[in-house]
């Protein structure tokens, strides 16, 4: 009697898609903030409104504003007044349903990892910080363009190229560290001297 064994065979997995790239919160976040604090207004005079008719008063704040507004003629003002609100009132709309910007830039490769624009900007001052002559370096970066702005020891028309071969350096330096990117942005490098120093 012999037994036979059987591998089991495996099958292929199919490979995960990466997540999409996130979002900032656009200009609804800070829009939300702002007309949460104007409902909770309308809601504080509503409910001393309502607080003061059940104690059986008469004077409210809304009461009060509603009859100081009583007998108010239509004027130029007024309708200037009313188009103002309606454009805010539409520009809010408009807002709220733009469409959220994206702040992330995709690494290579289908890994689906990401770095944010932040974390792009101090990638490339850590890559300039590296290069010969860079006393300070500052970035900001976009999805398209990181600008780096350093402040170098070099003086114009020195040894190794000067500022200009800084300049070099530092630009060199900061794409080979964004070369992971799946699309890296531009490099744009400004350069100054310390203050006081006369290049």
């Amino acid at each position: 009697m012999s037994l036979t064994t059987e591998r089991p065979t495996s099958t292929p997995t199919a490979r995960l898609r990466p997540a999409k790239l996130p979002t900032g919160p656009g200009t609804i976040g800070w829009l939300g903030p702002v007309l949460a604090l104007l409902l909770v207004g309308v809601a504080v005079l509503v409910g001393q409104d309502a607080w003061v008719r059940l104690q059986g008063g008469s004077t409210t704040w809304l009461g009060t504003a509603t009859s100081a507004l009583d007998g108010l003629a239509p004027t130029a003002a007024v309708a200037a007044v009313g188009v103002v609100v309606a454009l805010v009132g539409l520009w809010f709309v408009v807002a709220a349903l733009e469409p959220r910007t994206r702040d992330a830039l995709p690494l290579g490769g289908t890994s689906g990892a990401h770095l944010r624009t932040a974390d792009v900007a101090r990638l490339a001052s850590g890559a300039a910080d590296q290069v010969d002559g860079v006393l300070r370096t500052r970035s900001s970066a976009g999805r398209r363009s990181v600008t780096v702005d350093v402040t170098t020891t070099a003086a114009r028309g020195g040894a190794g190229g000067g500022v200009d071969g800084v300049a070099d350096r530092v630009r060199t330096s900061v794409e080979h560290a964004l070369r992971a990117l799946e699309t890296p942005p531009r490099v744009k490098v400004r350069t100054t001297a310390p203050k006081g120093d006369d290049q």
